[in-house]
C-alpha cells in the first residue's frame, strides 16, 4: 500500500488495523462474553474425577486402572484427593466428598460437581431421580447448596480441572523419586498418594469462613 500510495505515512497500517478491530467489534460475529469469576472465602467447593491410569502404576505386577477423586476449595486452593477403583459413581463421589470435608474441617456454602452426569449413564428415569435426590440429601446434610455447570460451559469448572494436571504431575514426580511404580498392594499405593496430597494442602487457615462439619457422617 505504501509503494502504491507514497503520500501515506508509515503509521497507516496501525491505524487501519485499529479501525478494522473497531468495525469487527460492532459489526462482526457475536463473541462469547466471559466475566472474570470472583471467589470468596468459604463459598465454593468443587468435586471432579480424573483418570490416573496413565501414571503406569502396577499392583503386584498388574496395571492399576483407576481414577483420582479430586476436591478443591476455590478461594484457598485447599485440595483433597484419593484413589478410586471403577468409574465415576455416586458412591465414589459421596465417599470422596465426605472425606474431603472432614479433612478440611469445614463445609463451604456451595458444592459444584458434574460427576453425576457420568453416574446417570445407563440409568432409567426413576433411578436418575433417586440419584439426584440422594445427592441433594448429601449436600443438605453438610449444609451446602448443590450447583452444576451450565451445559457446555467448560470454563466454569476450570478451578479444579486445571489443577488435575498439577496433581498428577506431583504423583508422577514422586513415583520417579521413588524409583519404581510397583506397589505390593492397593493400601500401600493409597497411602503413598495420601502422603503426596497432604504435602500439597495449605496451612491450617485453609478452612477460613467454612462452617463446622456436622458431627455425624451422612447415611
Amino acid at each position: 500500500m505504501l509503494r502504491r500510495h507514497p503520500e501515506l505515512s508509515e503509521g497507516i497500517r496501525r491505524t487501519l488495523e485499529r479501525r478494522i478491530r473497531s468495525w469487527r467489534a460492532v459489526n462482526g460475529e457475536a463473541q462469547e462474553v466471559i466475566f472474570r469469576q470472583t471467589h470468596e472465602p468459604g463459598r465454593l467447593g468443587l468435586s471432579d474425577f480424573t483418570d490416573a491410569s496413565g501414571l503406569g502404576v502396577t499392583i503386584a505386577g498388574q496395571p492399576l486402572d483407576h481414577l483420582f477423586y479430586h476436591f478443591r476449595l476455590v478461594w484457598s486452593g485447599f485440595e483433597h484427593a484419593h484413589v478410586i477403583l471403577g468409574g465415576e459413581s455416586f458412591v465414589a463421589l459421596a465417599e470422596g466428598l465426605q472425606n474431603a470435608l472432614w479433612s478440611v474441617g469445614g463445609t463451604p456454602l456451595y458444592h459444584r460437581s458434574d460427576s453425576l452426569s457420568a453416574a446417570f449413564r445407563n440409568l432409567d428415569a426413576d433411578a436418575r431421580v433417586d440419584l439426584t435426590h440422594r445427592y441433594d440429601q448429601l449436600c443438605s446434610h453438610y449444609r451446602m447448596t448443590p450447583t452444576r455447570n451450565n451445559k457446555g460451559v467448560a470454563h466454569e469448572n476450570g478451578s479444579i480441572e486445571s489443577s488435575h494436571g498439577h496433581l498428577k504431575n506431583a504423583v508422577h514426580d514422586a513415583l520417579l523419586m521413588r524409583g519404581t511404580k510397583e506397589f505390593d498392594d492397593l493400601g500401600s499405593y493409597r497411602a503413598f498418594v495420601d502422603e503426596i496430597v497432604s504435602r500439597r494442602k495449605r496451612c491450617p487457615w485453609q478452612a477460613y469462613r467454612c462452617r463446622a462439619v456436622p458431627s455425624a457422617v451422612a447415611a
